[in-house]
């Protein structure tokens, strides 16, 4: 039989759905386990995380099950009043007068009522308690979550999709949860419940018991198939979802460009087209439940005709053996008792098949290992001079198809090294590689004649300074912005730093000065106020190395000859590495190399270069004739 889910796994494909160009990659999977069914190394993962809060669990548990035991006490007491009611009624019990008999039946009552204010009360506690357990496993689960997202390389950052990070933290998550508060209780109380309710049964009327007992292995072959199939179902539904999260996050994201080009209308489509694949997906699961649930209502409804008929046959001819009327009200009770559990469990078995989809995501990412991570021997750095040998440097993103090759060079403390060359030459490949957030597949490099590969990234780290093209603001005020550099920088710290970078005006004249809100991402501020904050945050930092990694592209021209003004005294005794298109940034390095297809075509100084009439000569000559003025 051809599943209705294997069509739409194929139909939700970039192909299949007819994405424009550049839109397929959106709903690529990405570092993702292909669809299979529920593993048992997965449970006892899970079962994993819940250990540290046992004793919870156990308690929770023990006071469910006592609320479950005196709720099922309730067609014990129906019985005895029935039955009672029967025997008084036909004067099988002499002697015996209404007032008797009320009060007989009050009593009854009154020990029932007693039960389930018992039961209320551990039901309550036993809520409270699991709930709390439930809690705080999410809450590792955050926790572990945030702390391997601080810990994986930047290639990670660099080839998965926004959206796709923030569903693994909320949505595959929060699905986890009902299984983490409820998962232990639902399946003990359950198979609790059933074994009970059959023990109830038995006892009150084999005859009645063997006359529904066949429906038992029904249930059971009926349940086998819908789990084996709500599988793989549960599974594509979610990736569908996360294709559809990681779609909407990158559009919020670049909301300003997708203005610019007009590209709502598009995007939309593209969006409704992954809304309607993941729309087919959560079909074709409702559409299984939509067999399996009525099936387990059909088999409830056989069981209760059975009892009624067979039950009432067997009071007609008086076949109870002693046992009153009581008796086939108690087993069609306890038969409801026995099938509740079996259709709670097949609901529960959804909520689990979720929370086992989002927990292979969710571990997927936790078992992560960074691709740029401390040795097991390595060593923090002592206090830098700031002297840096790239050595022979060869690297790729794809090892097989390096953009970097051969690349050496020395820049001794103090000095402004410059990387001047066509965008995707590998500029900030090598910048990146200096500030190891990636590291060459040939070649080293070196801090002070220590190869950072088998240093402590902490203290490389705490002693480099980088101030980026799109550098990145928090909500919070400017204050707040300069001090996350050096959390336990003063006040006066801070000002002293922006007076220094000659930043201190500029901040000064902004609404509430140092205490004006950025908003989210700086986006109450100019570029250019934006980049002169990261340089005072940079500055704050006080690092012996400094990167400037296209820093000065986004400011306008008064801001920059505002920066230039102070590069001497910001980099003072720092060694620094600049990345710029504009050449007015970096006419007065020490060192100018000049980039093109991974390779040092050209070095020297701003002088030499022009003179020897090459590749930045060319450049500069453009420059010129572009700024008639610099």
């Amino acid at each position: 039989m051809t599943l209705p889910w294997r069509k739409l796994r194929a139909g939700a494909g970039a192909a299949a759905i007819a994405l424009p160009a550049g839109a397929a990659g959106q709903i690529q999977s990405e570092d993702e386990d292909k669809y299979r069914p529920i593993r048992w190394p997965l449970v006892r993962r899970l079962l994993a995380a819940l250990a540290p809060f046992k004793k919870r669990y156990i308690a929770g548990v023990l006071l469910g099950l006592g609320f479950v035991l005196l709720d099922m006490q309730g067609p014990q007491f129906i019985k005895a009043i029935i039955d009672y009611g029967d025997g008084y009624a036909r004067h099988l019990i002499p002697g015996v007068t209404v007032s008797a008999a009320c009060r007989h039946v009050a009593a009854i009552v009154a020990l029932w009522t007693a039960v389930f204010a018992v039961s209320v009360v551990l039901q309550r506690f036993s809520l409270l308690i699991l709930t709390r357990a439930g809690e705080s496993v999410q809450f590792n689960y955050r926790r572990r979550l945030f702390e391997q997202l601080q810990r994986l390389s930047m290639s990670y950052y660099d080839r998965t999709k926004l959206g796709r990070i923030i569903s693994r933290c909320t949505t595959d998550i929060a699905s986890m949860r009902e299984a983490n508060v409820w998962g232990i209780w639902q399946v003990v109380a359950n198979v609790m419940i059933m074994f009970v309710a059959a023990i109830y049964m038995l006892r009150e009327n084999v005859r009645l018991f063997l006359a529904i007992f066949w429906l038992g292995p029904v249930l059971y072959v009926l349940t086998r198939m819908y789990h084996r199939r709500a599988a793989t179902a549960y599974q594509i539904s979610r990736e569908g979802w996360t294709r559809v999260s990681s779609n909407l996050a990158e559009n919020i994201t670049g909301t300003r460009v997708v203005m610019a080009f007009h590209r709502q209308d598009m995007n939309l489509n593209v969006f409704n087209r992954l809304q309607d694949a993941n729309t087919l997906n959560n079909m074709a699961v409702a559409r299984l439940n939509g067999v399996y649930q009525p099936l387990l209502e059909v088999i409830r409804f056989c069981g209760r005709v059975t009892i009624l008929l067979y039950g009432g046959y067997m009071v007609a001819m008086d076949q109870l053996g002693g046992r009153g009327v009581g008796s086939v009200v108690a087993t069609y009770q306890y038969w409801d008792w026995f099938m509740s559990p079996v259709i709670t469990l097949g609901a529960f078995y959804n909520t689990l098949m979720m929370a086992m989809a989002g927990a292979e995501r969710v571990f997927g990412l936790l078992d992560m290992e960074p691709e740029v991570r401390d040795e097991p021997d390595a060593k923090p750095l002592p206090a830098l001079q700031g002297h840096v040998r790239v050595e022979e440097v060869t690297f790729g993103y794809n090892p097989q198809r390096p953009v970097l090759h051969e690349i050496d060079f020395e820049a001794h403390p103090g000095q402004m090294i410059a990387l001047v060359g066509p965008t995707g030459s590998g500029k900030s490949s090598i910048i990146s590689l200096i500030a190891r957030f990636y590291q060459p597949q040939q070649g080293r490099v070196l801090v002070d004649g220590h190869d950072i590969r088998h240093a402590t990234g902490d203290s490389l780290h705490k002693q480099m300074g980088l101030v980026l093209q799109s550098n990145y603001l928090f909500s919070g005020t400017v204050m707040e912005n300069i001090r996350y550099a050096r959390p336990g920088a003063g006040e006066q710290q801070v000002i002293a730093a922006a007076k220094a970078i000659s930043s201190y005006d500029a901040i000064l004249s902004l609404a509430r000065g140092f205490d004006t809100d950025v908003g989210e991402r700086g986006a109450s501020m100019s570029q250019g106020q934006r980049q002169l904050i990261c340089f005072t945050r940079a500055f704050l930092a006080d690092p012996r190395i400094f990167i400037l990694d296209e820093a000065t592209s986004a400011v306008d021209t008064a801001t920059e000859l505002l920066v230039q003004q102070s590069l001497e005294k910001l980099l003072a005794g720092r060694t620094t590495f600049i990345v710029a298109h504009r050449l007015s940034t970096i006419m007065r390095a020490d060192l100018i190399l000049v980039i093109d297809a991974g390779r040092i075509i050209e070095r020297g100084t701003h002088r030499q270069l022009v003179a020897a009439g090459g590749k930045y000569a060319h450049l500069y000559e453009q420059f010129i004739h572009q700024s008639p003025d610099a």
